[in-house]
C-alpha cells in the first residue's frame, strides 16, 4: 500500500489512530489500538460505508486485532477471493501488511447480541480479558468502554443514507445506565470520582465484585451457547468454493462460521484449535479429502459431546468408525 501513516481519528470509534491511504486503490489502512487493524477498501469520495456503525465498533473491539509484535492479522472488507490470494503470499513470506481477514457484514450482524442479556454476558467476558489478578483495577478510556458497553455512537439518517454522531451527552448517558445495571447486579464495583459524567475525566475505574467473578466462570463454562461454528475441512485452492458454500450455509442459520486459518492465533495452531472445538455451539466436518486434521477435529468433538454435522462428496468412501454416522452427502457446490 503507497502513502505514509498519518495521526488521525479512528472513524469507527473516535479513538486516537493512524492511517494509510492509497488513493489509487480506494483503501485505507487503520491501526487503531481499540478496533485493531483493519482495512476499509471503498470510495474514498463517499462517507457511506455497508456496515451498521454501532454494531461494527463493538465487534471490532471483542474481535479484533490489536497492534501484538507476533500478530499480523487485519480485518478487510475486500472480497473473500483478495483475502485468500494474499494469505497465500503471507505463507510463502510476503509481510507487506500481514494476514488479510475477510470482513463480512453477515458475521458482524450475527455477532452482535440481539438481546440486552446478551450484551450483559458479553460485557463480563470483555472486563474479564482485562484483569490480571483478582481485585485488580479496571481502566477503561472513554472510547474503549462505549464499545465495551454497546453504546450507540451513531443514529442512522434515512435521508442522507449515513450515519450521524449522537450528542455526547446521551452517549454517556447510555454508558452510565450499562455500568448501574453491572453495579445493581453486584458485578463491578465503580470509583465514582472516576466517571465520565462529571465531565472532569476521560476514563473510568471500576473492579469486578464475587458475584462478577461468579458470573463469568458460568459463562466461561458454557461458551457453547454462543454462535461460533467450527468448520474442519481441507484448506487450499480446490476448496475454496467448498469452504464458502458451507460458510454461507452456516450464516444463514445464524451462527457464525470460524476457520482456523482464518482466525487470530499465535502460531500454536493446536491449542487454538482445540479451544475453538471447546467453544464451539457445534462442529461441521468435511470428509471429501480424508484430511487426517479433520478426523482428529472431529474426533475431539465427539468426545467433548459436541454435535458434529458431517459432510462428504458422494462417492467417497468413509472410514469404517464412523461410516454409519449420518452423513450429509453433496455430489456438487452450488
Amino acid at each position: 500500500m503507497h502513502g505514509q501513516l498519518e495521526n488521525c481519528k479512528c472513524f469507527v470509534c473516535g479513538q486516537d489512530a493512524c492511517k494509510q491511504l492509497d488513493y489509487d486503490d480506494m483503501t485505507v489502512f487503520y491501526i487503531c489500538p481499540i478496533c485493531g487493524r483493519f482495512e476499509i477498501h471503498h470510495d474514498l469520495s463517499s462517507d457511506k460505508i455497508n456496515f451498521d456503525l454501532n454494531h461494527l465498533s463493538a465487534y471490532l473491539i471483542y474481535n479484533g486485532f490489536k497492534n501484538k509484535n507476533y500478530e499480523r492479522r487485519y480485518f478487510t472488507t475486500r472480497d473473500k477471493d483478495w483475502c485468500d490470494k494474499w494469505s497465500q503470499k503471507y505463507k510463502q513470506g510476503d509481510f507487506t501488511h500481514g494476514h488479510p481477514v475477510f470482513l463480512s457484514k453477515e458475521n458482524v450482524e450475527n455477532w452482535y447480541p440481539k438481546s440486552f442479556a446478551e450484551k450483559i454476558d458479553k460485557i463480563m467476558l470483555y472486563l474479564a480479558t482485562c484483569i490480571r489478578h483478582i481485585g485488580d483495577d479496571i481502566v477503561l478510556s472513554s472510547e474503549e468502554a462505549f464499545s465495551a458497553l454497546f453504546v450507540d455512537r451513531y443514529d442512522y439518517n434515512e435521508t442522507e443514507y449515513k450515519y450521524i454522531p449522537r450528542d455526547l451527552s446521551g452517549i454517556k448517558k447510555q454508558a452510565r445506565y450499562m455500568l448501574e445495571y453491572l453495579a445493581s447486579r453486584n458485578y463491578i464495583h465503580q470509583n465514582k470520582s472516576s466517571n465520565w459524567w462529571n465531565d472532569t475525566n476521560d476514563s473510568i475505574t471500576l473492579s469486578l465484585l464475587p458475584d462478577g467473578y461468579a458470573r463469568i466462570d458460568e459463562l466461561q463454562k458454557n461458551t457453547a451457547n454462543g454462535k461460533n461454528v467450527l468448520v474442519a475441512m481441507k484448506f487450499g485452492d480446490d476448496t475454496k468454493e467448498l469452504r464458502e458454500a458451507i460458510r454461507s450455509g452456516i450464516s444463514e442459520a445464524g451462527y457464525i462460521a470460524i476457520f482456523i486459518d482464518e482466525v487470530q492465533h499465535n502460531d500454536f495452531i493446536t491449542p487454538e484449535l482445540l479451544k475453538y472445538i471447546r467453544n464451539s455451539k457445534f462442529v461441521v466436518v468435511d470428509l471429501t479429502h480424508k484430511n487426517n486434521g479433520a478426523y482428529f477435529e472431529e474426533g475431539y468433538a465427539m468426545g467433548l459431546g459436541k454435535p458434529v454435522i458431517q459432510l462428504c462428496k458422494n462417492g467417497v468412501s468413509l472410514h469404517f468408525d464412523i461410516a454409519q454416522k449420518n452423513t450429509i452427502m453433496w455430489d456438487q457446490v452450488v
